[in-house]
């Protein structure tokens, strides 16, 4: 009997939860991936491919000067076209 009694008590505790007033639905925000459609800028001619090899030092010198400067402003044009991308898809 006091099992019995025990068991409508649990049942009764467990039933009251289902009592409770609904909870509104909830707003989730998932990623979804889109696909990158940004421009890939071409690769220019670096200004250290056009020496032929028997330029004086200075020559050589201002050429790799002009070389890194065109490298940069390549990769600034990468990482922008990149971070184009990923911008996108963060939620």
């Amino acid at each position: 009997m006091k099992t019995h009694k025990l068991m409508c008590l649990a049942a009764t505790i467990a039933l009251a939860g289902c009592a409770a007033e609904p909870t509104a639905p909830a707003t989730v925000k998932v990623a979804v991936t889109t696909p990158c459609d940004a421009d890939v800028p071409a690769v220019p001619v670096f200004p250290v491919e056009t020496l032929s090899g028997d330029e004086d030092i200075f020559t050589v010198g201002k050429t790799l000067w002009a070389d890194r400067k065109a490298r940069q402003a390549y990769e600034l044009k990468v990482r922008t076209a990149l971070e184009g991308c990923t911008a996108r898809s963060a939620p």
